[in-house]
């Protein structure tokens, strides 16, 4: 159920997401990895509206240290209004999608 997000092309600021510098190292390194794993504290959202940059939503992710680090950081996403309101309705749909399904196991027993 992924949707891309498209953006207009002659606009010079796309949707990014912003990871802070103090997160570097708490990415594994080596292969095979499944990454890292941060503990989702809250989100919040602000709305934007800019000359240079038009119509925008801001959504902060704050995640907190699972492992090696300490401390909780923020996540910014940055996105058009059409992308946000394009992601507000895919997180909507997955979500009363999720109210109907039956229970499965998430890791097959032996």
């Amino acid at each position: 159920m992924s949707q891309q997000i498209v953006r207009k092309p002659a606009f010079p600021y796309p949707n990014n997401v912003t990871f802070p510098r103090e997160l570097r190292a708490a990415i594994p390194v080596h292969q095979p990895s499944l990454g890292r794993c941060l503990e989702l504290d809250s989100v919040d959202a602000q709305p934007a509206h800019t000359v240079e940059w038009g119509r925008r939503v801001q959504v902060k992710l704050r995640v907190c240290e699972t492992g090696t680090l300490e401390g909780a950081f923020n996540v910014w996403a940055d996105m058009e209004l059409e992308a946000a309101q394009g992601l507000a309705n895919l997180i909507r749909t997955a979500a009363e999608r999720a109210e109907t399904l039956p229970a499965a196991r998430a890791w097959k027993t032996r």
